[in-house]
């Protein structure tokens, strides 16, 4: 269900932008951390494209998608804040968003510090976030996903005092002729882009750029989403 409902998701350009920012840097990975892989989708274009890849989520449901979709990667279960791996990497990558998952700044600063740890000397660190202005400014809106095996209810809201964006989702499921319903609720928090630069040189990483979404161009007031390309220091 989480595929269909995000199968306009742009993963083929996702791959083009992450491959041309390693090009700018003369960098090029072989060994790749898909961090909060989710069911794979990501992965699964890095292992198309030649790198060896190791996908990393929290959950065990999506996991079990990932491993039947990708067969060229390994796939671990764990928490981004909390993890700790024995093969070292070139690169990590962590897209979608999934940092803003992440609602306290510990959170964030705990999976800074697990992403060094992982990398190799020199390994690159890039992830994009959501923007404050990003998720304050999402329409609050009721949307309706529906096939003829699911229907899914998605409530925007926004929580001033708490300053993240909530989805309240409802959804009806049919398996061997009986509905079932679910319901879920998603958070996403965003930090200054300030607070993060900081926390990355915190944490031993050298932030070489900071770019709006898809483009060489630099992170201003005005990003929505923004992408953050991190050296680990040797």
């Amino acid at each position: 269900m989480y595929d269909e409902v995000m199968a306009d998701v742009p993963y083929s350009l996702w791959i083009q932008y992450l491959e041309s920012i390693w090009s700018k840097y003369g960098y090029f990975p072989k060994k790749v951390l898909d961090l909060a892989c989710g069911t794979g989708n990501l992965s699964l274009l890095l292992t198309e494209n030649g790198y060896d890849v190791v996908g990393l989520d929290a959950s065990s449901h999506m996991l079990e998608i990932a491993r039947e979709k990708v067969h060229g990667a390994e796939f671990v279960q764990a928490a981004m804040q909390d993890f700790a791996l024995d093969t070292r990497f070139d690169a990590v990558l962590c897209v979608f968003d999934s940092l803003n998952y992440l609602l306290e700044a510990e959170d964030v600063k705990g999976a800074f510090s697990c992403v060094h740890r992982a990398l190799n000397d020199g390994g690159y660190f890039v992830f994009d976030v959501n923007t404050p202005l990003r998720l304050s400014t999402i329409p609050l809106e009721v949307t309706l996903y529906e096939d003829s095996w699911y229907v899914v209810i998605w409530r925007d809201r926004w929580n001033p005092s708490k300053q993240w964006w909530q989805v309240d989702l409802t959804g009806f499921v049919q398996k061997d002729g009986v509905w079932q319903r679910f319901d879920e609720v998603h958070r996403e928090r965003a930090f200054p882009l300030g607070d993060l630069t900081s926390w990355l040189t915190a944490a031993g990483f050298e932030v070489l750029d900071v770019f709006d979404a898809y483009s060489f161009i630099p992170a201003s007031e005005l990003t929505n989403r923004a992408y953050f390309i991190a050296k680990k220091k040797t």
